[in-house]
């Protein structure tokens, strides 16, 4: 299993290969608030660095993550974003 450590240092890189490989093994884990919390930054990660329906499905999971994990780092990245997303979709 992927660790915590890798895992932070995989989503700070915004690398599209390597977030979608981190939310695949995140989704492996048992649900809990850490990890909860870890797959909202990674799909946030996510669809700030992707293009169309991927964005917005990476969007709307982390969004969704952030708001039920209440991670500290998650939901006011969540917010922002949100704030930027109806400018996303022209």
């Amino acid at each position: 299993m992927i660790e915590h450590d890798e895992l932070e240092r995989i989503i700070s890189r915004e690398s599209p290969d390597e977030l979608r490989f981190a939310i695949a093994r995140l989704g492996e884990l048992p649900p809990a608030r850490a990890r909860d919390g870890l797959l909202a930054r990674a799909y946030l990660a996510l669809s700030r660095s992707t293009r169309g329906e991927e964005r917005e499905r990476s969007f709307l999971a982390g969004y969704s993550y952030a708001r039920t994990s209440r991670d500290p780092v998650a939901r006011p990245q969540a917010e922002l974003l949100r704030a930027e997303f109806e400018s996303w979709k022209r």
